[in-house]
């Protein structure tokens, strides 16, 4: 393997001294032409590539932006952070990602790994309680915050989706349709936003005196849309449509569907939340409520930069949702139902026939 060519062979071939490298690499004011020049062969011929990030550090010009997100994988958590690209981008800003599985497990091994990476501030897109995102701010007071899924009354600067409002508008939108039985697939409890939508299911339901069958949890996947709607198509009972947190568990749910034979929306109206880019070619496409997470991504960065700019003065925003009707959502098939209930009551006639004594 070569030998890494350092700054220190550039002044030994040159016949110069390192700060005179140092100096030629970083601009070469006030270097006289022929050093300059003589550095500049050397650098050529040894092949050396400056370390970037070592002279912005001497220039005290380090323009850096932190992010912790979720898996990539989560369509949401990669266009949040592409958000944040873009706009870092913008603002003449690098961005340092690092990803976190177990989330706030983890967080602090992620902030010190990017506090070693010289940050200006660093946007966390993961949940994160109340009392954990206070914890870090005051931990780390030389690094400004700025939060995506925290509860809302958390003295920490923060931006997010209107989750309230979206939840409101897909509930309104099936009892308009007529629905008087719901499933609730709700996202981790984890996640303030995934409770934000539950809480809101639940109320409006309520409020309008209708059932919640049965619920359950997800984490966001589409594997876990899939196995926990498997599990809720076995209820004793049925429900005539499914709310599901996040289109991509939506996703797994319509394929759970699928193979059971349950047609949608004919047998169940299902809804999703996000409207990610596939969801409109989902079979049925997919009636759902339209994130912006690009935005989301860009206002945290002009969010956290103001916030650092003003010495931690702490910001709120929430931004509105966009209700979004496809195919898989429409009046419920009572008689569909009707006749599955007549099918189940006459085998259980059948099966006492046996036992009726004749006259």
């Amino acid at each position: 393997m070569n030998k890494k060519v350092t700054f220190k062979d550039v002044a030994a071939l040159a016949g110069v001294s390192t700060q005179t490298v140092s100096r030629v690499t970083n601009g070469g004011k006030g270097v006289d032409p022929n050093t300059l020049k003589k550095v500049q062969e050397a650098i050529d011929t040894l092949g050396y590539v400056p370390n970037k990030g070592a002279q912005l550090l001497v220039q005290k010009q380090v323009k850096v932006l932190g992010i912790i997100t979720l898996k990539m994988s989560m369509e949401g958590a990669m266009n949040i952070v592409e958000g944040v690209r873009l706009e870092s981008k913008n603002q003449n800003y690098s961005i340092a990602l690092t990803v976190v599985e177990q989330q706030e497990e983890n967080l602090e091994e992620a902030i010190r790994e990017l506090r070693s990476q010289q940050v200006a501030g660093i946007v966390i897109n993961l949940g994160v309680s109340k009392k954990m995102a206070e914890t870090l701010v005051t931990k780390h007071p030389q690094i400004s915050f700025l939060f995506i899924d925290v509860p809302t009354d958390t003295a920490v600067s923060q931006i997010s989706s209107n989750h309230q409002q979206g939840a409101q508008q897909v509930v309104q939108h099936l009892l308009a349709q007529g629905h008087q039985h719901f499933g609730l697939l709700n996202g981790p409890q984890n996640s303030w936003a995934a409770k934000q939508r539950k809480t809101t299911w639940e109320e409006e339901i309520k409020k309008a005196k209708q059932q919640i069958i049965v619920q359950a949890e997800g984490n966001w996947t589409a594997e876990s849309g899939y196995t926990e709607t498997l599990k809720m198509l076995q209820h004793p009972k049925k429900f005539s449509a499914l709310l599901v947190a996040s289109d991509q568990m939506a996703l797994g749910a319509l394929r759970a569907c699928a193979e059971q034979q349950i047609d949608v929306p004919v047998h169940l109206s299902v809804t999703g939340f996000d409207d990610t880019p596939d969801s409109a070619y989902y079979p049925p496409p997919l009636t759902t409520v339209k994130q912006n997470f690009l935005e989301i991504g860009k206002q945290a960065v002009k969010t956290l930069l103001s916030q650092i700019h003003q010495e931690n003065a702490i910001s709120k925003k929430q931004i509105d949702l966009e209700f979004v009707e496809r195919q898989s959502t429409a009046k419920p098939n009572y008689a569909v139902t009707n006749t599955e209930e007549i099918k189940e009551l006459l085998h259980k006639i059948h099966g006492l026939l046996p036992h009726i004594s004749k006259p």
